[in-house]
C-alpha cells in the first residue's frame, strides 16, 4: 500500500456540488467503482492497455496506425466531455509516438479544467504489464503488480513529458520513493 499525494490532490480539486464524467483507462476494479460511487459521477472504464495489445496482435503484419486503433478503442462521440481521466501508469507502456496519438485523441474530450492523473516511472526496469491500482481511500493506493517479469522502463525526460502534454499544465507533481512521479495535469 502506498500513499498517493496525486490522488489526494485530484480529489481536493473536486467539488461536491457538481457531477463528474470520469474515464478510467485501467481495468475494471470493484473497489475503485465503489470508491467513485460516493461522488456524483458517470464512470467509463476502458481497460485500454489490454484492448490495445489485443488489437495490435489481431492487426498482424498490416500494422495499422495507432490513430486508427485509438479511434476504434476509444469510440466516444465528439460531444463527450470528461472531467477526469485516470491514465494510471499506462504512459510507461507506450512509445512516444503512440503516446502522442493517445494524448491527442484524449484531448478531443477535454474541456478547460479537465484533470488527467498519471503515474510515470523513472526506474530503469518496470513490470512487463501495467500495475493494477486499487483505491483504498483518498490517500492510499494498493499496487498489484501482475508479474515479476520486467522490461526496461521508458525513462521519459521532463522535456518529453512537457512536449507530450503541451495542451496541459502540471497542476500537481509528486516524486514518490518508489521511483514514480504522480502527475495531475490540467487541460488548458
Amino acid at each position: 500500500m502506498h500513499k498517493s499525494l496525486g490522488l489526494n490532490a485530484l480529489l481536493d480539486w473536486m467539488r461536491g456540488d457538481r457531477s463528474y464524467a470520469i474515464l478510467d483507462l485501467g481495468p475494471a476494479v470493484g473497489g475503485n467503482v465503489r470508491f467513485w460511487s460516493q461522488f456524483s459521477c458517470c464512470l467509463h472504464i476502458c481497460d485500454f492497455y489490454r484492448s490495445y495489445r489485443e488489437w495490435k496482435a489481431a492487426a498482424g503484419p498490416q500494422e495499422e496506425s495507432a490513430e486508427a486503433a485509438f479511434s476504434e478503442l476509444l469510440p466516444f462521440h465528439d460531444e463527450m466531455v470528461f472531467d477526469i481521466i485516470l491514465a494510471w501508469d499506462l504512459f510507461n507502456y507506450f512509445e512516444l509516438r503512440e503516446l502522442e496519438a493517445l494524448v491527442q485523441r484524449l484531448c478531443r474530450w477535454c474541456h478547460p479544467e479537465t484533470r488527467l492523473f498519471a503515474l510515470i516511472s523513472s526506474l530503469p526496469n518496470i513490470s512487463v504489464s501495467p500495475t493494477i491500482f486499487r483505491i483504498i481511500n483518498r490517500e492510499r493506493l494498493l499496487y498489484e503488480i501482475p508479474t515479476q517479469e520486467t522490461k526496461p522502463g521508458p525513462c521519459y525526460q521532463p522535456r518529453d513529458i512537457a512536449r507530450l502534454m503541451a495542451r496541459f499544465t502540471v497542476s500537481s507533481s509528486f516524486l514518490l520513493r518508489q521511483g514514480i512521479r504522480e502527475y495531475v495535469f490540467a487541460f488548458q
